[in-house]
């Protein structure tokens, strides 16, 4: 019996535990994305994610300014972060 890869593979990252790897993947291809929804293309590429800490998501920025401009609008972009990763992340800290 064949079975397609598309079905196979969830099934195999639960069983190597590498669900939580892969969500993290995936907010990170996104991270610029959920940005210019809450604010502004402008910001592509300035900033991105390093780790998740205690439901605080850990964000590097290029400098304290960005750092600083990014904080004041948490909220927009805490609501701009998609419902699969609502219950990781209930924070934003931005560093530089």
């Amino acid at each position: 019996m064949l079975v397609s890869i598309k079905k196979l593979l969830p099934y195999k990252i639960k069983s190597l535990g590498l669900e939580g790897a892969m969500k993290w993947r995936r907010l990170q291809e996104r991270w610029d994305e959920i940005l210019k929804e809450a604010l502004d293309p402008a910001w592509r590429g300035k900033t991105k994610p390093i780790r998740l800490v205690n439901k605080t998501l850990i964000i590097g920025c290029l400098n304290s300014v960005m750092a600083s401009e990014l904080r004041l609008n948490q909220n927009k972009i805490l609501k701009k972060i998609p419902s699969q990763f609502k219950r990781e992340i209930e924070a934003i800290k931005f560093i530089s």
